[in-house]
């Protein structure tokens, strides 16, 4: 075998060893248990009227869902845990993920510039020549209350 086809042979050779490393198959993964737990809480502004007695009551009512969320995933990873014969260890991660069932509220509000009052159009329909036709109204000033602010959170532990 000439030593040109020789040298390319160990070159690719060790080109696959470097590629695909034996340490990091033999590396194993801890087993963790991962569990998701939600909470909502109904925000009570003061004014309904008033863009930050809203903003203050979307806040207190994320400030009262959270910790609520957090007991509910905790609860949830002890009854997995249990069910499947495993031992809880210690708390690895924890994340926040959307869970609002109201895409049209949520933390930005209703409106542009992450508002929850502004102003909308009103139309009236008037008929011209036997034909229906809707015509701008003006406008008017709304206030929108979310109905509900959900939190969600994933917890993972490891488990034995």
């Amino acid at each position: 075998m000439p030593l040109f086809k020789f040298a390319r042979r160990l070159i690719a050779l060790a080109a696959v060893m470097l590629a695909f490393p034996a340490a990091a198959s033999a590396q194993t993964t801890p087993p963790t248990l991962t569990a998701t737990g939600t909470a909502s809480a109904v925000p009570d502004p003061a004014n309904p009227r008033s863009e930050p007695s809203i903003r203050t009551a979307v806040e207190a009512a994320e400030a009262s869902a959270l910790p609520r969320a957090v007991a509910d995933a905790r609860a949830h990873a002890t009854a997995l845990a249990a069910a499947a014969g495993l031992t809880m260890g210690a708390l690895i991660s924890i994340s926040d993920t959307a869970a609002n069932p109201y895409p049209f509220y949520g933390p930005l509000g209703t409106f542009p510039n992450g508002r929850y009052c502004g102003r909308v159009r009103r139309t009236r329909t008037v008929v011209r020549d036997g034909v229906r036709r809707r015509v701008s109204a003006g406008t008017r000033r709304v206030c929108r209350v979310p109905p509900q602010v959900v939190s969600s959170v994933q917890l993972t532990y490891a488990v034995s």
